[in-house]
């Protein structure tokens, strides 16, 4: 697979999953026997992926001796202050010990859980991925078919009845949710000056000049913000 390296980004306080991250960071949590970063890595490893880099700041040492059954595919950077997505990722691509090519890289927030039910999503994202069109491919989902959703959405499609289209310019109802997994070239982040920044702030730059592509995924995403969402995301799976 011409993809084979990928970042999970598990460095947030957890703050809106009180009181279950009183003692454990949100990626830990576990849904249906796993945490829910253990979910997103053993997709990545069926996939074949050589290289998973995790990002922690939180309880980093729960995710340090979680990650170690996984050695020597998973590597965690542990962040004094928080970097935010765009900072974290390119303090792990500074350092060689993490990332040592500029290819593409998948993106995964590590509080996104889904259930591979028609097809392996990141393997689609990356079928999907043209190098020569796209400098990031996010993955969509219909914000009325994310189970538990209730917020106002946040790209739409220039052409929604294509899979894979280019993301429009703000509108005021998106119809889509960015899950939380991306694929990204990381040149766009290494010639960025400042070291905290969200990858939101390269999405909307990206979209003036046609580059941002969205791909809309046909399976079973969970909404997982607060721990009531947590609780109704474990009732419907159960």
């Amino acid at each position: 697979m011409s993809i084979n390296e990928a970042m999970i980004f598990a460095a947030g306080f957890g703050n809106r999953m009180l009181p279950l991250t009183k003692l454990k960071p949100k990626p830990l949590l576990k849904i249906l026997g796993k945490s829910i970063i253990e979910h997103q890595i053993e997709k990545l490893i069926d996939l074949k992926f050589k290289n998973i880099v995790i990002n922690a700041h939180y309880f980093p040492e729960q995710i340090l001796n979680f990650s170690k059954k996984f050695n020597p595919i998973v590597k965690v950077v542990v962040e004094k202050n928080i970097l935010e997505t765009g900072g974290g990722f390119l303090n792990a691509l500074k350092n060689k010990l993490f990332f040592n090519s500029e290819k593409p890289k998948v993106l995964i927030n590590g509080d996104i859980f889904w259930i591979d039910k028609k097809y392996p999503s990141i393997k689609l994202l990356i079928e999907k991925w043209n190098k020569n069109e796209m400098d990031i491919l996010l993955c969509l989902k219909k914000k009325k078919e994310i189970f538990g959703y209730k917020g106002e959405g946040d790209f739409d499609l220039i052409n929604p009845l294509k899979n894979v289209s280019k993301i429009k310019k703000k509108v005021d109802k998106p119809e889509n949710v960015f899950t939380g997994l991306q694929i990204v070239k990381p040149s766009l982040v290494l010639k960025k000056e400042e070291k905290k920044f969200s990858m939101r702030e390269i999405f909307f730059s990206l979209i003036k000049n046609g580059r941002l592509y969205g791909l809309t995924d046909q399976n079973p995403f969970y909404h997982i913000g607060t721990p009531d969402d947590f609780s109704k995301a474990k009732k419907n799976l159960a």
